[in-house]
């Protein structure tokens, strides 16, 4: 449970994903003989450590642990983001004692559970991340605050994606052409939980841009959607992508934990 940021193996043969507690899954991907998903193998658990090098899930409360979003660099490290107390975490290793990230400046004054909810590393180098709540000001329609950062972490100026709706942004992953998917989520009363899934220009992707977005899907019920957190992409052998949402239950016994698998043709992409 829990599940929140999520990235695959380098072949796409299985993932990694970060937990609110501080934990990591992982696991390989089931097929079938048609190719469709069947299910999950080689599954396990894995606490992170803080920089003190202690377990992160192991502090007396859940101030340190909720991490939201995790990427690989271009070496074989990891960033995974966190909210509550907001700062990024560079693992050499997975398994080791990390490194504390340069902050984005201004993100202590995100909501406590709204900061960097969602981050990729873009092909150049430059790693592109957005808050979940933290916004220019307090309308509905205000846009949400991001960064770019360069590859030591510091800032090349703050970055906005306009609100669209109800939707707040949720993960990120970058294309090998510099274009960016941002998945969305959403929960109303009345409508439930829902889904949107939009494709960001790579053109719009600099400092002080607001980053228009292309939709590309969205989903409610009664599809099958819960509070879709975790995105990952893979290039299909086929042609397009193979595009991955998972879903985080919070913990709650009417919520879910949902893996689910889509192919998205490179002629939809714009």
């Amino acid at each position: 449970g829990g599940l929140s940021g999520l990235v695959l193996t380098p072949k796409g043969e299985g993932f990694i994903a970060v937990t609110d507690r501080g934990d990591l899954l992982r696991a390989t991907f089931l097929f079938g003989k048609d190719g469709d998903l069947e299910g999950l193998a080689n599954a396990s658990l894995q606490r992170l450590r803080d920089i003190d090098g202690k377990y992160i899930s192991n502090r007396p409360d859940n101030r340190d642990q909720d991490a939201e979003a995790i990427t690989r660099r271009a070496d074989g490290s990891y960033l995974v983001s966190f909210e509550v107390t907001h700062r990024v975490l560079h693992y050499e290793d997975l398994s080791a004692q990390p490194s504390l990230f340069p902050m984005p400046p201004g993100l202590k004054k995100a909501p406590r559970n709204g900061g960097l909810e969602a981050m990729t590393l873009l092909p150049d180098g430059r790693t592109l991340v957005l808050t979940e709540m933290y916004r220019t000001n307090d309308q509905d329609t205000a846009d949400y605050i991001g960064w770019l950062l360069d590859a030591e972490g510091e800032s090349l100026g703050q970055i906005y994606w306009p609100a669209s709706g109800l939707y707040r942004p949720a993960g990120l992953a970058a294309l090998p052409n510099g274009d960016v998917l941002l998945l969305q989520r959403r929960y109303t009363v009345a409508g439930g939980m829902g889904m949107r899934l939009a494709q960001i220009p790579a053109a719009q992707i600099k400092p002080g841009a607001r980053m228009l977005d292309l939709e590309l899907a969205r989903m409610a019920p009664p599809l099958s959607v819960d509070n879709f957190e975790g995105l990952a992409v893979h290039p299909d052998p086929a042609g397009g992508w193979t595009i991955y949402l998972l879903s985080d239950d919070n913990f709650n016994p009417l919520q879910r934990t949902l893996l689910l698998r889509f192919h998205l043709p490179e002629k939809n992409l714009n």
